[in-house]
Protein backbone atom coordinates (compact mmCIF):
# COMPACT_ATOMS: atom_id res chain seq x y z
CA UNK A 1 0.00 0.00 0.00
CA UNK A 2 1.01 3.62 -0.44
CA UNK A 3 -0.13 6.94 1.02
CA UNK A 4 -3.76 7.65 0.10
CA UNK A 5 -4.74 10.97 -1.46
CA UNK A 6 -8.43 11.72 -2.04
CA UNK A 7 -9.53 12.81 -5.49
CA UNK A 8 -11.73 15.71 -6.62
CA UNK A 9 -12.65 16.33 -10.26
CA UNK A 10 -10.06 13.78 -11.35
CA UNK A 11 -7.14 15.43 -9.54
CA UNK A 12 -5.59 15.23 -6.11
CA UNK A 13 -7.59 16.92 -3.38
CA UNK A 14 -6.44 20.49 -2.67
CA UNK A 15 -3.49 20.35 -0.27
CA UNK A 16 -5.04 22.94 2.02
CA UNK A 17 -8.18 20.82 2.36
CA UNK A 18 -11.61 21.33 0.85
CA UNK A 19 -15.24 20.38 1.34
CA UNK A 20 -17.59 18.60 -1.05
CA UNK A 21 -21.13 17.33 -0.71
CA UNK A 22 -21.56 13.55 -0.66
CA UNK A 23 -24.36 11.04 -0.34
CA UNK A 24 -23.31 8.37 2.16
CA UNK A 25 -24.69 5.22 3.69
CA UNK A 26 -23.70 5.31 7.36
CA UNK A 27 -24.11 2.09 9.35
CA UNK A 28 -25.55 2.41 12.85
CA UNK A 29 -23.20 0.14 14.82
CA UNK A 30 -25.62 -0.04 17.76
CA UNK A 31 -28.20 -1.60 15.44
CA UNK A 32 -25.57 -3.72 13.65
CA UNK A 33 -23.59 -5.33 16.50
CA UNK A 34 -22.07 -8.04 14.32
CA UNK A 35 -20.71 -5.38 11.99
CA UNK A 36 -19.35 -3.47 15.00
CA UNK A 37 -17.47 -6.58 16.11
CA UNK A 38 -16.03 -7.22 12.63
CA UNK A 39 -14.93 -3.60 12.26
CA UNK A 40 -13.24 -3.73 15.68
CA UNK A 41 -11.38 -6.91 14.72
CA UNK A 42 -10.27 -5.35 11.44
CA UNK A 43 -9.05 -2.21 13.19
CA UNK A 44 -7.08 -4.39 15.60
CA UNK A 45 -5.49 -6.19 12.64
CA UNK A 46 -4.59 -2.81 11.11
CA UNK A 47 -2.94 -1.51 14.29
CA UNK A 48 0.60 -2.40 13.20
CA UNK A 49 0.15 -0.92 9.74
CA UNK A 50 0.32 2.74 8.63
CA UNK A 51 -3.43 3.14 8.25
CA UNK A 52 -5.68 5.81 9.74
CA UNK A 53 -8.78 3.88 10.85
CA UNK A 54 -12.31 5.05 10.12
CA UNK A 55 -14.16 5.02 13.44
CA UNK A 56 -16.67 7.83 13.99
CA UNK A 57 -16.86 8.45 10.24
CA UNK A 58 -17.40 4.88 9.02
CA UNK A 59 -19.38 5.02 5.77
CA UNK A 60 -20.07 3.73 2.28
CA UNK A 61 -19.97 6.35 -0.47
CA UNK A 62 -23.00 6.42 -2.75
CA UNK A 63 -22.04 9.51 -4.77
CA UNK A 64 -20.04 12.73 -4.68
CA UNK A 65 -21.51 16.04 -5.85
CA UNK A 66 -18.40 17.08 -7.76
CA UNK A 67 -19.27 20.07 -9.93
CA UNK A 68 -17.95 22.44 -7.26
CA UNK A 69 -16.72 22.54 -3.70
CA UNK A 70 -19.49 22.78 -1.14
CA UNK A 71 -18.61 26.31 0.02
CA UNK A 72 -20.13 27.62 -3.23
CA UNK A 73 -23.39 25.66 -2.86
CA UNK A 74 -26.00 27.89 -1.23
CA UNK A 75 -28.47 26.82 1.47
CA UNK A 76 -31.27 27.09 -1.08
CA UNK A 77 -29.40 24.79 -3.50
CA UNK A 78 -28.77 22.30 -0.70
CA UNK A 79 -32.47 22.28 0.12
CA UNK A 80 -33.37 21.75 -3.54
CA UNK A 81 -31.01 18.76 -3.66
CA UNK A 82 -32.42 17.39 -0.41
CA UNK A 83 -35.98 17.67 -1.75
CA UNK A 84 -34.96 15.86 -4.94
CA UNK A 85 -33.32 13.06 -2.95
CA UNK A 86 -36.52 12.61 -0.92
CA UNK A 87 -38.54 12.33 -4.13
CA UNK A 88 -36.21 9.98 -5.95
CA UNK A 89 -35.68 7.73 -2.92
CA UNK A 90 -39.37 7.50 -2.06
CA UNK A 91 -40.45 3.88 -2.15
CA UNK A 92 -36.93 2.60 -1.43
CA UNK A 93 -36.62 -0.06 1.24
CA UNK A 94 -33.76 -0.33 3.74
CA UNK A 95 -30.74 -2.03 2.24
CA UNK A 96 -30.05 -5.36 3.92
CA UNK A 97 -26.75 -6.80 2.77
CA UNK A 98 -23.64 -8.70 3.75
CA UNK A 99 -20.44 -6.94 4.74
CA UNK A 100 -17.17 -8.80 4.16
CA UNK A 101 -14.73 -10.17 3.51
CA UNK A 102 -12.24 -7.51 4.65
CA UNK A 103 -9.74 -6.55 1.95
CA UNK A 104 -6.37 -4.79 2.05
CA UNK A 105 -5.45 -2.79 -1.05
CA UNK A 106 -3.11 -0.02 -2.17
CA UNK A 107 -5.16 2.68 -0.41
CA UNK A 108 -5.77 0.94 2.92
CA UNK A 109 -8.54 -1.54 3.71
CA UNK A 110 -12.27 -1.96 3.29
CA UNK A 111 -15.23 -4.34 3.67
CA UNK A 112 -16.96 -5.58 0.54
CA UNK A 113 -20.75 -5.09 0.41
CA UNK A 114 -23.01 -7.44 -1.54
CA UNK A 115 -25.23 -8.30 -3.32
CA UNK A 116 -24.66 -5.39 -5.68
CA UNK A 117 -28.09 -4.89 -7.20
CA UNK A 118 -29.71 -3.05 -4.25
CA UNK A 119 -26.77 -0.66 -4.02
CA UNK A 120 -26.80 -0.16 -7.80
CA UNK A 121 -30.50 0.77 -7.73
CA UNK A 122 -29.92 3.18 -4.85
CA UNK A 123 -27.02 4.82 -6.70
CA UNK A 124 -29.15 5.26 -9.83
CA UNK A 125 -31.81 7.05 -7.79
CA UNK A 126 -29.29 9.30 -6.06
CA UNK A 127 -27.57 10.11 -9.33
CA UNK A 128 -30.94 11.00 -10.89
CA UNK A 129 -31.62 13.46 -8.07
CA UNK A 130 -28.17 15.05 -8.47
CA UNK A 131 -28.49 15.32 -12.26
CA UNK A 132 -31.94 16.87 -11.94
CA UNK A 133 -30.77 19.60 -9.58
CA UNK A 134 -27.13 20.22 -10.56
CA UNK A 135 -26.75 18.83 -14.07
CA UNK A 136 -24.61 15.99 -15.44
CA UNK A 137 -21.32 17.77 -14.67
CA UNK A 138 -21.93 17.11 -10.97
CA UNK A 139 -21.34 13.38 -11.55
CA UNK A 140 -17.62 12.74 -11.92
CA UNK A 141 -17.28 9.82 -9.53
CA UNK A 142 -16.52 6.48 -11.16
CA UNK A 143 -18.58 4.51 -8.67
CA UNK A 144 -17.12 1.07 -8.30
CA UNK A 145 -18.30 -1.84 -6.23
CA UNK A 146 -20.05 -1.00 -2.95
CA UNK A 147 -17.87 -1.15 0.15
CA UNK A 148 -17.31 0.29 3.61
CA UNK A 149 -13.95 2.00 4.00
CA UNK A 150 -12.10 0.77 7.11
CA UNK A 151 -9.08 3.06 6.90
CA UNK A 152 -6.68 4.90 4.62
CA UNK A 153 -2.92 4.40 4.32
CA UNK A 154 -0.60 7.25 5.30
CA UNK A 155 2.72 5.57 4.41
CA UNK A 156 4.09 2.81 2.22
CA UNK A 157 3.73 -0.75 3.54
CA UNK A 158 3.20 -4.36 2.44
CA UNK A 159 -0.54 -4.87 1.95
CA UNK A 160 -0.04 -8.65 1.60
CA UNK A 161 0.95 -8.86 5.27
CA UNK A 162 -2.22 -7.08 6.33
CA UNK A 163 -4.35 -9.21 3.99
CA UNK A 164 -2.97 -12.37 5.60
CA UNK A 165 -3.97 -11.05 9.02
CA UNK A 166 -7.43 -10.00 7.84
CA UNK A 167 -8.05 -13.46 6.39
CA UNK A 168 -7.69 -14.98 9.84
CA UNK A 169 -10.70 -13.04 11.14
CA UNK A 170 -13.78 -15.24 11.57
CA UNK A 171 -16.57 -14.76 10.85
CA UNK A 172 -15.45 -12.61 7.94
CA UNK A 173 -19.00 -11.91 6.69
CA UNK A 174 -21.78 -10.27 8.73
CA UNK A 175 -25.24 -8.84 8.03
CA UNK A 176 -25.71 -5.09 7.80
CA UNK A 177 -28.76 -2.87 7.33
CA UNK A 178 -28.78 0.72 6.08
CA UNK A 179 -31.97 2.65 6.88
CA UNK A 180 -31.17 6.09 5.48
CA UNK A 181 -29.06 8.03 3.01
CA UNK A 182 -27.12 10.92 4.50
CA UNK A 183 -26.37 14.08 2.56
CA UNK A 184 -23.20 15.41 4.17
CA UNK A 185 -20.70 18.22 3.79
CA UNK A 186 -17.45 16.24 3.83
CA UNK A 187 -14.05 17.72 4.61
CA UNK A 188 -10.75 16.07 3.69
CA UNK A 189 -7.71 17.74 5.20
CA UNK A 190 -4.20 16.71 6.22
CA UNK A 191 -3.57 16.22 9.91
CA UNK A 192 -0.17 15.85 11.64
CA UNK A 193 0.94 12.45 12.87
CA UNK A 194 3.28 11.61 15.80
CA UNK A 195 6.08 10.66 13.38
CA UNK A 196 6.11 14.15 11.89
CA UNK A 197 4.27 13.15 8.72
CA UNK A 198 0.75 14.15 7.76
CA UNK A 199 -2.23 12.01 6.82
CA UNK A 200 -5.50 12.76 5.07
CA UNK A 201 -8.43 12.52 7.47
CA UNK A 202 -12.16 12.75 6.79
CA UNK A 203 -14.81 14.50 8.85
CA UNK A 204 -18.25 15.68 7.87
CA UNK A 205 -21.27 17.72 8.88
CA UNK A 206 -24.73 16.27 8.31
CA UNK A 207 -27.06 18.22 6.05
CA UNK A 208 -30.02 15.86 5.75
CA UNK A 209 -31.04 12.25 6.37
CA UNK A 210 -33.35 10.65 3.82
CA UNK A 211 -35.04 7.58 5.35
CA UNK A 212 -35.38 4.31 3.45
CA UNK A 213 -38.73 3.18 4.79
CA UNK A 214 -40.58 1.19 2.12
CA UNK A 215 -41.54 -2.40 2.88
CA UNK A 216 -38.94 -4.97 1.81
CA UNK A 217 -39.67 -6.51 -1.56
Amino acid sequence: MKPFTPQFQGSNWPAEGARALHAYLVPDLDLNPELAQLVAQCHQAMADHPITPMTTYLHSTVEMIADTTSDTITPAERQTLTDALHRHLAGTAPIRATAGSPVANSAGSYLDLHPDHRFDDLRRRVRAAITETRGPDALRHRGGRPHISLGYAHATADSDTLQSTLRRISPSHVPVAFTEVRLVDALWCQQPRPDGRTAWELTWEDIAAIPLTAADA
